[in-house]
């Protein structure tokens, strides 16, 4: 939330929490930073007033619904619907069944664990993580599709850090949920299901041969989306929920491409890189994906973003940019046809997670001072993480050595004392990453 906050001093930004002592920590880190568009409410969502919070535009819930009871969920589904605006938008995470199931095994067989049950709360994570490295060892064969599994998501605890098994494994309640029971929960607190959000993530894409083969079936959206689950091992959700009386107009997805940025880090493989119609070209894409793509004005597109990576560009100007390349190149192709083309296999990557669609587009000066600052919140989580908070949204990871001098970027210090202390290769390569995303005042 600092980092919204920061990157949106535009917007106004309100965090409730039950734990004083988190507040007091994220007070003190908003203090800092100067940031004044972020306030803290110490609360209970059960107790909280939502009138005293409304309209809200955009509500958050991430990590908290499958950790609570029954009457904690209730009580977050009723503060969505009496606090959100008219066109408003909930967004609640939880873990999601079928594919939940074999975490939910794990986590009670680590709960048994005489090794964790008896340890103390500080050592419980670290317990848990060596009775599942154990497991692994004692494992007899992965011949078979349970082991598989079960090995997966063994192999989760083990090279967890110990935060992430205590919240994940060892907290006191944590359940998960068909979509199917959890929209009907929201449908009867006055709320209605839109979409997932993480629907072109790894744990939430649906090929499109599977999506295909579901609608030929007799099946609404939400058994639709339960069979898509099971079939494709889901087991964590972000669900989008919206006012029960809110306007809802349905707008193809091709149409949307006129409302975005586009932007992506696509890299091509081959040295001799063809932008021929026909010719098949390989990228390397996020999460070690291999894309294959064909289309001239395509390939031509995905050159001309990657080129200028982290920045997006409307699809006007792309179209344009990547006829004029491929015209460079002595290549002709028609163009009616070209532009549904590239819509057509622009939707199809953003639903595989290989490009990012932005409805506000940030435009850095990548230029480099001779005297250069980090922006307060890039030196602060330097001082403090291993990676930083971007404009875009996207974590930005440096090295030790890189984020020791990226606190010192403080306006203060010129580029050749930067160089003589830190090396001028690690000064150089970082400053352009700096500036490239955003990160410099």
């Amino acid at each position: 939330m600092l980092a919204l906050a920061f990157y949106h001093p535009e917007s106004m930004f309100l965090g409730i929490d039950s734990s004083e002592n988190e507040l007091g920590l994220a007070r003190e880190n908003a203090r800092c930073l100067g940031i004044e568009n972020l306030h803290f409410v110490h609360a209970d969502v059960r107790d909280a007033d939502p009138a005293a919070f409304a309209p809200c535009d955009f509500l958050i819930a991430h990590g908290l619904y499958s950790w609570v009871s029954y009457d904690v969920r209730e009580a977050i589904l009723r503060f969505c619907r009496e606090s959100l605006g008219p066109s408003g938008l909930a967004y609640i995470s939880y873990n999601a069944q079928p594919g939940w199931a074999t975490r939910r095994l794990v986590r009670e067989t680590l709960l048994r664990s005489r090794l964790v049950r008896d340890a103390a709360i500080e050592e419980k994570a670290t317990r848990a993580i060596e009775v599942a490295t154990q497991l692994l060892e004692d494992l007899p064969s992965r011949n078979y599709a349970s082991a598989v599994l079960l090995a997966k998501e063994l192999e989760c605890v083990r090279d967890g850090k110990p935060f992430y098994v205590l919240h994940e494994y060892l907290a006191e309640v944590n359940e998960g949920f068909w979509l199917g029971d959890f929209v009907e929960r929201a449908r009867s607190n006055g709320l209605e299901y839109v979409a997932d959000a993480q629907f072109c993530r790894w744990e939430g894409r649906v090929s499109p041969e599977l999506r295909a083969a579901l609608a030929k079936r007799d099946m609404d959206r939400i058994e639709q989306e339960e069979a898509a689950d099971l079939l494709g091992d889901r087991f964590f959700r972000a669900s989008i929920l919206c006012r029960m009386d809110a306007e809802r107009s349905a707008a193809p997805r091709e149409d949307l491409l006129e409302q975005v940025h586009i932007a992506t880090s696509l890299a091509a493989e081959s040295d001799r890189f063809h932008l021929k119609d026909g010719v098949v070209e390989r990228f390397a894409g996020v999460g070690g994906a291999e894309i294959t793509l064909e289309a001239a004005i395509t390939k031509a597109a995905v050159v001309l973003l990657a080129a200028q990576w982290p920045r997006g560009t409307d699809l006007r100007e792309l179209y344009s940019q990547a006829l004029a390349l491929i015209a460079a190149h002595g290549y002709e192709t028609t163009q009616s046809s070209a532009e549904t083309q590239l819509r057509a296999d622009l939707v199809t990557l953003f639903e595989a997670g290989q490009i990012d669609l932005r409805l506000q587009e940030s435009q850095p000066d990548i230029s480099v001072a001779e005297f250069p600052a980090a922006h307060n919140l890039a030196r602060f989580e330097a001082g403090q993480r291993d990676a930083l908070s971007t404009p875009y949204h996207r974590p930005l990871p440096f090295e030790p050595a890189a984020l020791a001098m990226i606190c010192q970027l403080n306006g203060v210090r010129s580029q050749a004392e930067l160089r003589r202390d830190f090396g001028a290769k690690l000064v150089d390569d970082t400053l352009t990453v700096l500036a490239r995303w955003g990160l410099l005042r």
